[in-house]
Order: structure tokens, then C-alpha cells, then sequence
């Protein structure tokens, strides 16, 4: 098993990409901790993980909240014993015009997409200093690397992403510490469901704009597999990269 006995925690792991990567890990060895805000789904996928023979608990938090990131890493630790690998996932977005978005909502966001991130990743490090090692893998998106119409603060917060995944790599590889990020383009799932009915809202001829960008839409288990290299010791050698999983949408 790639990833046996590494502990993991992997937030907004309650549906979609997340759940998905969170069960790859655990089919894989790992002893997974399963953060969501709620309570029902993230509880399920750690269940799920547990009858299928895996390892796995559940940890109820708000990533934007100081006291919530806290929280999480010190139950993977006091859980496991250990805080292996962090898995940024946690994330939303919001399909609207700029300038017809309330500060309110921009703010929700970057909280969520780039907030959450740094307060997992600062309280994460003195934990992954001290055992001498560590590994933190960012789910950003091709969002990180490209622009598109509708999505001004989704891509603000995802480049965002890009760029502190390139500058803490730079920082903490002295500790022994790996930082990656995985950019998907638009995936199977709920979010991108509602992405797309979003962008069709607006009367974009979304298919046609996919068509040009992507080959298809994406699938998680394309991702899964990305996210179990980055997590094993296999790219022990692979640091600070962003890794489009997009269909060669960000080749053009």
C-alpha cells in the first residue's frame, strides 16, 4: 500500500473531490481524518471508509475559523499520533459578474478558498517541524492558472493558492516539508454541476466554452490518483509544482 499507516487530514472531505481523495488515501493504508462544517456527510464518508476496511475518524470544523483549524490538526495528532500529510480542500465558489459582488460575499470566499488554507497550513507546520518531515498537497484549480469570465473572485482566491504553495515551499523544505498543489479543471461533480447551471444562468454557452477549453469533463478518480502521488513517499523528489489535471486546458 502506497500510503500505509501515513496519517492524513483532508479537509471539505464531506462530498465530491474531497470525499473521493479521502477514500483513495484510505485504500491506499492511510489513517484519514475526514474534516466537513457538516456534520451528516463528513460522518458518512468516514463510516464509508471504516466498512470498507479502512481507517478513518471525523472532525466537524469551519476552516475559516481560527479555533476550527486548531482543532482539526490537533485531533489527527491526538487521533494518530502523528500529522503526515494535510490536504487543503475545503472550498467554494461563486459564479457572478465583479463588480455585482457584495463585499460580503467576496470576503466568504476568500475565507473558505485562501483563509482556510493558510490557518490549516500555520497550525499544521509546528506539528510537521517537530516529527522532522511533512507534506501538504492544495487543491487549487486551473482557475489558479488561467482566467475566466464570472469567476473574478474564485480566481483571485485560486492564484492565491498557486502562489503560497510556491513561496511556503521555499520556506519550510529546509524542515523536510513538501508543498504541491493540484490544479483540476471542471470535474464530475456537485460543484461543478452547480458551476456549470451557474454559468448557464448567465446565458454563457457553457458546452461550447468546455469544448474549447477542455476535452471533457473531468472525473474524481482522475484526480484521486494525482493526489495519492503527491501524498506518497513515490514524489519524494517533487516540490512547489502546481499540477494541472485539466485535459491540456492550460496548454494552450
Amino acid at each position: 500500500m502506497r500510503l500505509k499507516d501515513k496519517a492524513i487530514l483532508v479537509t471539505g472531505a464531506g462530498a465530491g473531490i474531497g470525499k473521493g481523495i479521502a477514500q483513495a488515501f484510505a485504500a491506499e493504508g492511510a489513517k484519514v481524518v475526514v474534516n466537513d462544517l457538516n456534520k451528516e456527510t463528513g460522518n458518512a464518508v468516514a463510516k464509508s471508509i471504516v466498512e470498507s476496511g479502512g481507517t478513518a475518524s471525523f472532525v466537524q470544523g469551519d476552516t475559516s475559523k481560527t479555533a476550527d483549524a486548531q482543532n482539526m490538526v490537533k485531533f489527527a495528532v491526538d487521533t494518530y499520533g502523528t500529522l503526515d500529510v494535510l490536504l487543503n480542500n475545503a472550498g467554494v465558489e461563486i459564479v457572478k459578474p465583479l463588480h455585482e459582488m457584495t463585499e460580503d460575499e467576496w470576503d466568504s470566499l476568500m475565507g473558505v478558498n485562501l483563509k482556510g488554507y493558510f490557518l490549516l497550513i500555520k497550525h499544521s507546520i509546528p506539528q510537521m517541524v517537530a516529527q522532522g518531515k511533512g507534506n501538504i498537497i492544495n487543491l487549487a484549480s486551473a482557475a489558479a492558472l488561467l482566467g475566466f469570465p464570472l469567476l473574478g473572485a474564485y480566481c483571485a482566491s485560486k492564484h492565491g493558492v498557486y502562489g503560497l504553495t510556491r513561496s511556503l515551499c521555499l520556506e519550510v523544505r529546509q524542515y523536510n516539508i513538501r508543498v504541491n498543489a493540484i490544479c483540476p479543471a471542471v470535474i464530475e461533480t456537485d460543484l461543478g454541476n452547480r458551476f456549470i447551471e451557474a454559468y448557464k444562468s448567465f446565458g454563457v454557452p457553457v458546452e461550447e466554452a468546455l469544448a474549447n477549453l477542455q476535452v471533457r469533463i473531468g472525473t474524481v478518480e482522475e484526480v484521486t490518483g494525482a493526489a495519492v502521488y503527491l501524498a506518497s513517499d513515490e514524489s519524494s523528489f517533487v516540490n512547489g509544482i502546481a499540477l494541472p489535471i485539466d485535459g491540456g486546458a492550460t496548454a494552450a
